[in-house]
């Protein structure tokens, strides 16, 4: 099973979008499971809890602190990015889905 994890400000707002991205790959018969959490987490994250994730997004919210988590994410070889704000607005949980699945394939080198 498939472990994407999205950081926000508090973890709350991008609780519908996970949801929608959990819905889709229901759909599409894809075993993932998808959770917000808050930023802040990501501190206090050791590499061995990040390895645990297989894809990571922020929420374009906080989109600014980018380049003071990506060395953790870099450290762990966990794919990370940030959720383009148009489909955050719009709650496109398909295309963020897509978005993570892509990302974990490429990491993998497939």
């Amino acid at each position: 099973m498939l472990h994407v994890r999205l950081f926000c400000g508090a973890g709350m707002s991008t609780s519908l979008l996970a949801r929608k991205m959990q819905d889709y790959a229901q759909e599409k018969g894809i075993e993932v499971l998808v959770d917000a959490r808050s930023v802040t987490e990501i501190r206090g994250a050791t590499p061995e809890q990040l390895r645990e994730l297989d894809c990571a997004l922020l929420g374009p919210q906080v989109a600014f602190e980018r380049k003071l988590h990506e060395p953790a994410f870099q450290k762990a070889g966990v794919p990370f990015d940030v959720i383009p704000m148009q489909w955050y607005g719009m709650v496109r949980g398909d295309l963020v889905m897509q978005r993570a699945l892509d990302m974990i394939a490429e990491a993998k080198g497939e």
